[in-house]
């Protein structure tokens, strides 16, 4: 009688072993991201009013990000973005503006399962011209966070939002989707 339960003293083992974390020291992801963005920059000031927000009508962007596991809920991170808009202009203003954000921070995973909600933040700079946007060069932070949803120990794809500001005139939001590859993890 006592042979036959022991198999079952063995499932709490199997599922654990079955529950092995998605991120671990060592390992190195890269991720593409891509979706919809949109920034906000005071407008022309009239002598006795505040001055309006401009906001494009449209915009989209493409991100870059490379992750360096510390153990298996921290890692560091480090992110290429850039962003295409249209719309919001003056007259006499080009239609479209430009956003180039780089950034390098920290990410911290909540679980480690198939579900795996993040959070980061970085310091960076963005550079921004054309159309209605300021032009120039602000530092910014950049904060966050997503889902990645494990497809495989090596691949995943989720949805990310990031908000990049600080005291200069522009704040910019972006929110899509991501593929990722990792490797490195043994």
């Amino acid at each position: 009688m006592a042979w036959t339960a022991r198999p079952l003293l063995l499932l709490p083992v199997i599922g654990l072993a079955r529950a092995t974390p998605a991120h671990a020291e060592g390992e190195r992801a890269l991720s593409v991201g891509l979706g919809w963005a949109t920034f906000s920059t005071p407008g022309p000031q009239n002598a006795q009013m505040e001055p309006t927000t401009v906001n494009p009508d449209v915009g989209g962007a493409l991100t870059v990000t490379y992750e360096q596991a510390l153990g298996s809920d921290f890692s560091l991170r480090g992110e290429v973005a850039g962003g295409l808009f249209y719309g919001g202009q003056q007259k006499d203003q080009s239609a479209y503006s430009y956003a180039g954000l780089v950034d390098a921070g920290a990410v911290f995973r909540f679980d480690v399962l198939k579900y795996v909600p993040y959070a980061f933040g970085g310091i960076g700079v963005v550079e921004t011209t054309g159309g209605p946007i300021l032009g120039g060069t602000n530092f910014v932070l950049a904060v966050g966070g997503g889902l990645d949803v494990l497809v495989s120990r090596s691949r995943s794809w989720g949805l990310e939002g990031r908000l990049a500001s600080f005291g200069g005139d522009v704040t910019i939001f972006t929110l899509g989707l991501r593929a990722t590859t990792r490797w490195g993890y043994f």
